[in-house]
């Protein structure tokens, strides 16, 4: 015997002749339906409405728990990254006020400073003195860069209009990435230079290699 046949019903291949208005009462393959089928909704529509409903908040919980660490592990970041620039920012403004523009114009200063802030505080590739103009008048660094013109720069333009300024990464001159922090220097008698240092990179991916990020995550 067929599978088909041991749950098929006996009254299925039934024929009534009955007619009449109550006819509707002997259909049983019509009552078989409509039993099977509320049966059915009965059952499965509060099993699918608890599925749905508990995906929609494991869907939440998974994507909150997701954005929390996320949020968390940015602001760790920021934070981190925040006071590694505002520390250089801080030894540059150091460097600005504790010398005269005579002193910064000259190599031998300018290179005695930039080796006491790679010992003292780290993280500076280069230093340089340009003038309002924009002319690099003088330069410590293992680049070729006295004697460029500036003044087309988007970061020269920043820092000559808010005073200090922190650029993006840019290739700039020198054709690697870099970034710098300059300062804007003002005398009452008239203007003097900007204080510009570049900022190595590797101090950079030292910060973004040490967070706590599954193997998946990009930075």
């Amino acid at each position: 015997m067929s599978i088909l046949k041991r749950i098929k019903p006996a009254f299925w291949d039934h024929q009534d002749l009955i007619s009449g208005p109550h006819k509707a009462l002997f259909n049983f393959r019509r009552i078989w339906y409509a039993t099977v089928l509320l049966t059915s909704a009965v059952v499965l529509l509060p099993l699918i409405t608890m599925a749905v409903i508990d995906y929609k908040v494991t869907q939440h919980n998974i994507e909150s728990a997701i954005l929390l660490r996320t949020a968390r592990l940015v602001s760790n970041t920021q934070r981190t990254i925040s006071f590694f620039l505002d520390e250089r920012r801080a030894a540059l403004r150091f460097i600005e006020q504790d010398n005269t523009c005579e002193e910064l114009k000259d190599p031998e200063r300018l290179t005695s400073l930039l080796e006491h802030l790679k010992k003292g505080v780290g993280g500076f590739v280069d230093l340089g003195i340009i003038e309002f103009s924009g002319l690099h008048v003088n330069y410590a660094g293992p680049y070729i860069l006295q004697g460029v013109n500036y003044s087309r720069q988007q970061w020269f333009k920043e820092v000559m209009e808010r005073g200090v300024y922190t650029s993006d990464v840019f290739l700039g001159f020198r054709r690697t990435p870099h970034l710098v922090v300059a300062i804007r220097h003002d005398l009452p008698e008239g203007p003097c230079y900007v204080l510009r240092a570049s900022l190595d990179m590797e101090k950079f991916n030292d910060l973004l290699s040490n967070l706590e990020m599954a193997g998946g995550g990009d930075a």
